[in-house]
């Protein structure tokens, strides 16, 4: 199985080692990363030095729609800030093949595998693009150098874990002890975006149900608001 990552147009500078092993295409161009700078300063107070190591630790990639960011069980390398676009993480059935949606992220999200990005263990989720997407990217490597240099990194690492992993478990105890009409109900009130964004079939993917049994839920839940 090929485990690279493909992509379009990368802003590519060397940072502490070479990265050039991920691009097939370098371009010169020079890239700010002021969201996801932003982004850190809404979790902790970084100084002007701090913000200024993103530039040099982060990557650039543009991934095309419907693109593979990791197809399991190669092992997880990356992790991915989303600055545009969306990312849906699917595992496959052993039995049929079919795909079960697990989850989704959109723009000022993280993605990534992180038991296998953490352990170098195989994937069990493959992450794949549902619109063009480009993302902030980060090697295992490189980030605990980051850590190491700049150690208010490390308890951002941290933070970011914890809201990743209670979004996570909220995801999976709506799934294991919610009827469907509950689920929706808790996706629409935690995630509206998703609706907007994101193609019917995957979020009745992600419900557990089918995009025709998502059609007739949603019908019937607006004609209770309609009529309350």
């Amino acid at each position: 199985m090929h485990c690279s990552i493909p992509f379009l147009v990368v802003r590519y500078k060397l940072p502490l080692a070479n990265y050039s092993y991920l691009c097939p295409i370098v371009a010169n161009i020079a890239v700010m990363f002021e969201p996801l700078k932003d982004y850190c300063l809404r979790i902790l107070p970084f100084t002007d030095e701090e913000l200024g190591a993103v530039d040099e630790y982060f990557v650039e990639k543009t991934f095309k729609r419907r693109e593979l960011l990791l197809e399991a069980p190669c092992p997880c390398r990356h992790l991915f800030f989303i600055v545009k676009g969306s990312v849906r993480y699917f595992r496959i059935k052993e039995d049929d093949g079919s795909e079960t949606t697990c989850d989704i992220s959109l723009d000022n999200q993280w993605a990534t595998e992180f038991v296998s990005f953490t352990s170098g263990t195989p994937a069990r989720l493959s992450l794949q693009t549902l619109e063009e997407t480009t993302v902030y990217c980060i090697d295992k490597a490189h980030l605990y150098a980051l850590y190491k240099a700049f150690p208010r990194y490390e308890t951002f690492g941290r933070l970011i874990t914890e809201r990743i992993l209670q979004q996570s478990i909220d995801t999976s105890v709506s799934l294991a002890s919610q009827k469907p009409e509950e689920r929706f109900k808790h996706l629409m009130q935690t995630r509206a975006e998703l609706f907007q964004r994101v193609p019917r079939k995957f979020i009745a993917n992600l419900l557990g149900i089918s995009p025709e049994s998502l059609s007739r839920l949603q019908k019937r839940i607006y004609s209770k608001n309609k009529n309350s």
